[in-house]
């Protein structure tokens, strides 16, 4: 069975009309449609890590509880929440949020922000679950339950990555001397 990139190749392909001892016998131009039999049809891993799969129950929903509060964020950043490495195997409720900025000119865009987030055990029973979270880089712990964590400011994100542009572009000068 051959593999290409996570995908398999059918394995047991029969064409319809034809037995495998006449598949051969019509010549080369005829047409024939392949019906795959139940065989062939084997559940394959997905090709693309799915970070919610190694997750609790519990992680799922605090997982869900997050996206719930980053999806007022930002709009003009593309975000994606998993666990922080590390919590899968502890089971505490930490997580890690990566914001992009994708473009025409940059589709796989370039720096990702991350935003470090810690849940309490007890959020599915708080009326409003006191999720904490902090910058990267940063030292400041916000509280989403407070006034100042409530207000969760874009150029925050912006700062963050004209930053890490402005390093980049200082190493690219020092390489290039």
């Amino acid at each position: 069975q051959g593999r290409f990139h996570g995908y398999s190749a059918a394995s047991s392909v029969s064409y319809v009309g034809q037995g495998p001892s006449t598949r051969g016998a019509e010549g080369k131009g005829a047409r024939r449609a392949a019906v795959v039999t139940p065989s062939a049809k084997k559940e394959q891993a997905p090709t693309l890590v799915d970070k919610k799969a190694v997750m609790s129950e519990v992680q799922k929903r605090a997982c869900a509880v997050i996206e719930d509060i980053i999806k007022k964020w930002a709009t003009s950043y593309a975000r994606a929440v998993e666990l922080r490495p590390g919590a899968e195997k502890s089971g505490a409720l930490e997580f890690v949020g990566l914001f992009s900025k994708p473009s025409k000119e940059e589709p796989i865009a370039w720096p990702v922000v991350r935003v470090h987030f810690t849940v309490p055990n007890d959020f599915d029973t708080a009326l409003v679950p006191r999720v904490t979270y902090n910058l990267e880089g940063e030292r400041m712990v916000y509280d989403v339950t407070t006034d100042l964590g409530r207000r969760f400011k874009e150029s925050w994100l912006d700062r963050i990555v004209m930053d890490k542009r402005a390093i980049r572009a200082d190493m690219a000068l020092r390489t290039k001397r």
